[in-house]
């Protein structure tokens, strides 16, 4: 499930995953908040905290998010990934060379610099 992290500066959208990610998910609140963001003209600026309980995506969520990222391919300013060290992390690190955005991974206690960097600070 994703919950909006609100009181964010204007132009970012955060969201914080907690269990598993389902289709559902993505489609009703990730993918309309990116959509109305971009419909501004704006490119987003995304803060993505996989939290404590985050176990990853249900089935067919993998493919569902691959599908959000083709869709969503140049909304991005910039994406900022907070989580403990493991193969989501190392998923983000990997994608970084191949998105047109700049994309940083954070420690979970770095949150506060994850914030920063997302604001361009």
């Amino acid at each position: 499930m994703f919950t909006p992290i609100e009181s964010l500066p204007s132009g970012i959208i955060g969201f914080e995953a907690h269990g598993q990610i389902t289709r559902a998910d993505s489609l009703e609140i990730l993918s309309p908040r990116i959509d109305r963001a971009g419909r501004c003209g704006a490119k987003v600026k995304l803060l993505y905290v996989a939290a404590p309980d985050f176990d990853g995506y249900a089935h067919g969520g993998v493919f569902d998010d691959a599908v959000f990222g083709t869709r969503h391919f140049n909304a991005f300013e910039r994406i900022a990934f907070v989580d403990q060290e493991g193969p989501y992390s190392r998923a983000v690190e990997a994608m970084a060379g191949l998105m047109p955005t700049a994309i940083k991974r954070f420690a979970r206690d770095d949150l506060e610099s994850a914030k920063a960097w997302i604001s361009g600070r």
